[in-house]
């Protein structure tokens, strides 16, 4: 990457200038030697100050590059080079902390389709996207992605609408169902008649909202820059005040090096540095340092549910018997058989979580609806409402009664020509989210999730968490909007792991994505992501944001201090260039000290998860 080749043509210049100081301060015959890294570090500086002077601005570097005239003009070079070696050094760590680009808007590209199968007549033609007109008829063919927006026209399938809706469960689709471009055709052949052309599609809309919510989200400012101009006028009339008390341009100049900002501009890089490599050390990347004053600030998190609070994988809890007489065990193993030959997810869920038994002969998958067979001369279904209507009618009021509102996917079991009962399967809840919660509620912090799951598994996910509150069946609209009513109110937090996540994590203050299973452009929309899904991290998290930011601002009052002692030394003549440098650069390295601590600060002690009484197994 040609960033990471600048930074280390930066860290070289650095080095070599710091070994130019050291030959400098001990052979006096070398000391204009200095000048050397004194241009080339200071040179970036003084296009800085010259660009931010053409635009009427002040900024730290107007005062670091008025320090460095001073020191040349009083031919303290050394002092002049270690000017403009410490501010090189703050500008390369800000550098490494904020370096890495988003990558949410490109990951939008892996969604387009570029061809889609048209059909005309009794003829399909590969046609390019961009040529299908609303009303035209598209197939789409198994493991495809859905190229545009649309309503099933023929055949059945089932899609994977969690880069949508963020639903763990497929959803089974047939005539007259909505389709959303990039999604994911799991298996049957269907047509659908294109309801939106590609510049008013999902993918289209995304993209749109990824850009608005970037717009709408505000980006801290180096508070070294939101002073400058404060800190500038102060040092002017310090500089002429000296000047006009003691007639002596020499301590007026000195008071100038000395004021010259550097420790100040260094407490904020080296405390985010610091706190980023306390971050990476236990498997958390922070990707825009501005989210670590973001999340000090933070009094509400939104979770997403699937795949950030739960596991993002089906578990099977059993078969509820709806019908007398029927052997449990027995049962779970035919229809762990039978789904062992399927490649839904939800079959492969069941096929994992109990022992198959029995031989399977006549194996049908159809699509759309779930698979028939016979296992051990027993026939044996299992699927959605439409497949036991079809098969198994006798019993089914019964299933859909006992298995109505229960907080999770059911999957229907017919034996013989009857429904029997049903398979319970749930995304388990991950150990350390009951603790998080717990612990972000103990501190004031708001809780919410949202979900694109039905009403009875968000709410009991909700209630088993003890969330402040809940939104299910969401779509990326809801989650944005839902995060732009926080933003207005205070800042918020968005953690999730789903494409469908991206608007609203981009547009919190802070976004955080889950680095393992997080969809690639939630984690290029975050600021911050958790390289092993631990959930458990979020209050640690907090809680280090909070002290970095009392450490930076430690450090800032601490420059400021060392600088008026300084300065109040030079103006009285008790100090000349020389030790001016040293107090300036021993408030540089107190600075540095100070920040570091950061670095093994321990916050991140995972919470103990609250008991859980609940269960359907």
């Amino acid at each position: 990457m040609e960033v990471l080749k600048e930074e280390k043509i930066h860290i070289g210049i650095i080095l070599a200038s710091i070994v130019i100081i050291i030959n400098a301060y001990f052979n006096s015959d070398l000391e204009k030697l200095a000048l050397i890294p004194t241009v080339v570090c200071g040179a970036p500086i003084l296009y800085e100050a010259l660009r931010d002077a053409l635009n009427k601005e002040v900024s730290a570097e107007t005062l670091v590059v008025s320090a460095l005239i001073g020191c040349i003009l009083l031919e303290e070079y050394i002092a002049a080079a270690e000017v403009a070696v410490i501010m090189s050094f703050g500008e390369l760590m800000e550098t490494l902390v904020t370096s890495h680009a988003r990558a949410g808007m490109d990951a939008l590209g892996k969604l387009k389709v570029d061809k889609a199968n048209l059909v005309s007549g009794d003829e399909v033609v590969s046609t390019d996207v961009e040529s299908i007109q609303v009303g035209n008829i598209v197939r789409i063919f198994p493991g495809e992605t859905v190229p545009l927006d649309g309503t099933v026209v023929a055949g059945s399938s089932s899609i994977d609408k969690s880069a949508v809706t963020g639903e763990s469960v497929p959803a089974d689709v047939d005539i007259g169902d909505e389709v959303l471009a990039g999604t994911s055709n799991l298996y049957g052949s269907i047509d659908i008649r294109v309801d939106r052309d590609g510049s008013d599609s999902f993918v289209a809309r995304m993209a749109k909202m990824l850009e608005n919510a970037d717009a709408g989200k505000s980006r801290m400012v180096r508070t070294a820059d939101r002073w400058a101009k404060y800190i500038l006028l102060g040092a002017a009339i310090i500089t002429v005040a000296a000047y006009v008390l003691t007639g002596d341009v020499y301590r007026a100049l000195t008071v100038m090096v000395v004021f010259c900002p550097c420790a100040f501009v260094l407490a904020t890089p080296t405390g985010i540095m610091a706190a980023a490599g306390n971050m990476a050390r236990n498997g958390v990347l922070l990707r825009d340092a501005s989210a670590i004053e973001g999340m000090a600030k933070v009094k509400t998190v939104v979770f997403d549910k699937t795949g950030t609070l739960t596991e993002g994988r089906m578990t099977s809890l059993g078969f509820t018997s709806t019908s007398p007489g029927i052997d449990r065990v027995a049962v779970e193993g035919m229809v762990s058989a039978l789904e062992s030959r399927s490649e839904h997810p939800l079959g492969k869920a069941i096929a994992a979580s109990h022992t198959p038994t029995g031989t399977v002969k006549e194996f049908r998958n159809i699509p759309g609806q779930g698979v028939i067979g016979i296992v051990d001369d027993i026939h044996i279904a299992a699927g959605n409402r439409k497949l036991m209507e079809s098969s198994c009618p006798k019993g089914l009021d019964r299933a859909l009664e006992v298995s109505h509102d229960l907080p999770v996917t059911t999957i229907f079991v017919g034996i013989d020509g009857e429904t029997a009962g049903f398979m319970s399967l749930e995304d388990k809840v991950k150990t350390e989210s009951s603790g998080a919660v717990a612990s972000l509620r103990s501190e004031g912090v708001y809780t919410m999730m949202l979900t694109g799951d039905a009403e009875s598994v968000g709410s009991s996910v909700a209630k088993m968490l003890e969330l402040d509150d809940v939104v299910w069946e969401c779509t990326p609209e809801t989650k944005l909007r839902t995060i732009e009513f926080f933003e207005s109110n205070g800042p918020s937090c968005m953690v999730g792991d789903g494409m469908n996540d991206a608007p609203a994590l981009r547009r919190s203050t802070v976004g955080i994505s889950m680095g393992s299973v997080g969809n690639d452009m939630a984690v290029g929309s975050s600021d911050i992501v958790f390289v092993n899904d631990s959930i458990g991290k979020v209050p640690g998290l907090m809680r280090l944001c909070k002290r970095s930011t009392r450490t930076i601002t430690a450090g800032l009052a601490l420059s400021m201090t060392i600088n008026i002692i300084g300065t109040a030394l030079a103006i009285t003549g008790d100090i000349g260039p020389t030790m001016g440098a040293i107090i300036h650069n021993g408030g540089s390295f107190a600075v540095i000290l100070l920040a570091a601590s950061l670095l093994w600060s321990n916050e991140w002690t995972v919470p103990t998860p609250a008991k859980n009484n609940y269960s359907l197994s």
